[in-house]
């Protein structure tokens, strides 16, 4: 029938399709579902591009036998009057949050291995055939990923650890950094070495989800701005608190200051950068070797002001690159959410966050600041939680919300 060509039509295009125009499929995410017997493809759009997207629904003839879609967030509303008359196609508008709860918790139903966390690059999973219950995260049972990131050149940094919670600090892998393959940070040679803020938790971990009492949890979602959730149970949930500083203050800013066009450009930008060059750092204020900050507790290579060091040079500009600038905005805005959501766990005493959204789509440099930050504030208490399909939930959801499904997982 006509709903199979249509189903069979799209298949086809979709098995084919890397890029088209500004459409990116994310093909590493199509996952075929057992439970729908069907397989889930990933195509995004800047909300900028929707005349785009709409075209290539025109050219591959999509909309002929497509009568309605759950949709969500503010363009479900904004572009529903022009889908219906361009595409004949109805929006079945869906609660965003409820997309975002309903889409994250089919899919830790529904996939293995989607859920991951970062760790210091010398961390050794002492612990990870103890079941949860009520100890801290780090007691789920993982599986250490090597990840490779661009090391930027000339970088001799010192390698900071943080005394206080017995965690390494820093932020990208250098190497291959399997658990049998673990090496000591100072064994790397200097000039391998990352960037101070790269090398505080390195090392890709994954996690299984907890099966045993898994309520509740934050739930962080990072696009434009911040909304934070406390999921209670199956689609039960509360927006507790947000920040107005997001993705959008990000890359705002960002196409102020540097010449990027795009949000994948700008974090390849940021991937060279130094943010030492923008942000003072605690050495730049105490002095690298000075007996204030053993009395204190810190190292001389932590943060004290972000762009604080731009105030101190008679030409800021000097000597600074737009790569640098795009790292130390990252770092700064990621930071702030960092610490909002560690400020609501502990408000809602939870011990686990989870942190989606397109923001994190790609960018490591975030995630891993994030894991650091969380591990450090809660001297060790909580745990940063990232999810492979962390930008799309909201429209699965909106999808699964529209036709009443939801895995037999969740009852």
């Amino acid at each position: 029938g006509k709903k199979e060509e249509a189903l069979d039509s799209f298949y086809s295009f979709a098995s084919k399709l890397d890029t088209y125009d500004t459409a990116v499929k994310d093909k590493h995410l199509s996952y075929y579902s057992k439970y729908l017997q069907g397989t889930f493809h990933f195509i995004r759009f800047e909300t900028r591009r929707m005349g785009v997207a709409m075209q290539l629904m025109l050219y591959n003839d999509f909309h002929l036998n497509i009568k309605e879609i759950g949709a969500t967030g503010g363009g479900a509303h904004k572009f529903a009057e022009m889908w219906d008359s361009v595409l004949g196609i109805t929006m079945s508008k869906q609660g965003e949050m409820d997309s975002l709860v309903a889409g994250m918790q089919f899919v830790l139903c529904d996939t293995e291995g989607e859920c991951y966390t970062f760790k210091p690059c010398d961390w050794e999973p002492e612990t990870a055939e103890k079941e949860l219950d009520d100890k801290p995260p780090s007691a789920m049972k993982s599986l250490t990923i090597p990840i490779e990131v661009p090391v930027p050149n000339n970088r001799t940094q010192s390698i900071p650890s943080f005394g206080s919670t017995g965690t390494s600090v820093g932020e990208d892998s250098v190497e291959d950094s399997s658990v049998e393959n673990s090496s000591h940070p100072n064994e790397i040679p200097e000039e391998k070495r990352p960037l101070v803020d790269q090398w505080w938790t390195s090392k890709k971990v994954q996690r299984e989800p907890v099966t045993s009492d898994p309520y509740p949890y934050l739930l962080v979602s990072i696009g434009t701005g911040v909304s934070i959730l406390r999921v209670d149970g199956p689609r039960k949930h509360e927006r507790i608190s947000g920040s107005t500083i997001g993705g959008g203050t990000y890359w705002g800013l960002c196409r102020l200051l540097t010449g990027s066009d795009s949000f994948s450009a700008v974090l390849d930008l940021a991937s060279k950068g130094d943010p030492t060059k923008i942000d003072m750092m605690v050495g730049d204020i105490y002095g690298e070797g000075s007996n204030a900050l053993e009395k204190l507790g810190l190292k001389s290579d932590i943060v004290a002001s972000s762009f604080g060091k731009l105030v101190t040079k008679q030409n800021p500009s000097e000597g600074i690159k737009e790569e640098d600038l795009a790292r130390a905005l990252l770092l700064m805005v990621t930071n702030n959410i960092g610490q909002v959501a560690h400020l609501n766990a502990k408000l809602y005493k939870t011990s686990r966050i989870y942190f989606v959204g397109t923001f994190l789509q790609h960018n490591i440099i975030s995630q891993q600041r994030l894991a650091y930050s969380i591990d450090y504030w809660s001297q060790g208490k909580m745990e940063a939680l990232f999810l492979e399909h962390e930008a799309y939930f909201g429209a699965l959801g909106a999808f699964l919300l529209n036709h009443g499904i939801e895995h037999k997982k969740q009852a």
